[in-house]
């Protein structure tokens, strides 16, 4: 159980989240996983055993279960040299 957040000292509460996993230019989500949030600063933690089952569904992903679609927006120009 992890009920301070390393970042900022924030008390954390359990919750189920939803995980973005990166496949190339993929995106997939994993929905109803159990994490500790930060009730400050929204950092995310995860018990070891949360932490397998995430590596097993990153490497051998499930079959599709939903698909959905979301709206992808280029970031304007603002004059930085980057």
């Amino acid at each position: 159980m992890i009920k301070k957040c390393f970042l900022c000292g924030g008390k954390t509460t359990k919750k189920l989240i939803t995980a973005e996993n990166w496949w190339g230019s993929d995106l997939t989500l994993i929905e109803n996983v159990p994490s500790w949030v930060c009730d400050n600063c929204g950092e995310q933690y995860f018990e070891p055993e949360v932490c397998e089952e995430l590596d097993r569904l990153r490497k051998t992903p499930p079959a599709n279960k939903k698909l959905i679609q979301i709206p992808v927006y280029n970031f304007p120009k603002t004059g930085h040299p980057y």
